[in-house]
């Protein structure tokens, strides 16, 4: 059998194809049950997918990590995501920024609010409501998708949401060479 092994090419092959198979299988099983929720200091915390912001999650709320967005027991969802800034490779924050002020400026549902950090677009008490924060080269963005009375019952816990967002990288900085925190 060995020998046979060694010599036929088409046999190799079928058992290469069916070691990987069984190598992908058993990664795939491996995550299974991972909620992407990891506890920090007895707070549940989400990251992005390039792990540059995280969030803090009320409990009760749902994470999907394969989307990064976050689920509310009465129906928000909230996406998640980062932006890196900086020529040449990636746009810089004004052109993001201005990019978001000028698409929903001209919306009558929404109020745009903006400083030199943050936009913040509300689109009313029906609606959502998007934020996007600088942090020096990184831009984290959450996306509220309330609707009717959810907004009113749960808008203090996306405020909780948005105050909890910070910028997790790079680590082991010093705190005197991160200019964007406030604290």
């Amino acid at each position: 059998m060995v020998q046979k092994l060694r010599q036929d090419k088409r046999i190799q092959f079928v058992l290469v194809i069916v070691l990987i198979l069984v190598f992908v299988l058993a990664v795939i099983a491996s995550q299974y049950g991972e909620t992407g929720i990891e506890i920090v200091d007895g707070q549940r915390r989400v990251y992005t997918d390039g792990e540059h912001c995280a969030i803090t999650l009320p409990d009760g709320w749902g994470w999907r990590p394969a989307t990064w967005s976050a689920t509310s027991p009465n129906g928000t969802i909230v996406g998640f995501s980062e932006q890196v800034y900086g020529r040449p490779e990636n746009p810089e924050w004004e052109e993001s920024a201005g990019a978001m002020i000028a698409r929903n400026e001209a919306r009558a549902d929404a109020t745009v609010e903006a400083d030199e950090d943050t936009v913040r677009v509300d689109f009313g008490p029906a609606g959502g409501l998007s934020v996007l924060q600088r942090f020096d080269r990184i831009g984290c963005l959450l996306t509220f998708s309330g609707t009717g009375d959810n907004r009113a019952e749960e808008e203090a816990v996306w405020e909780e949401i948005i105050a909890s967002l910070e910028r997790t990288s790079p680590t082991g900085t010093p705190e005197e060479d991160l200019p964007w925190r406030t604290d």
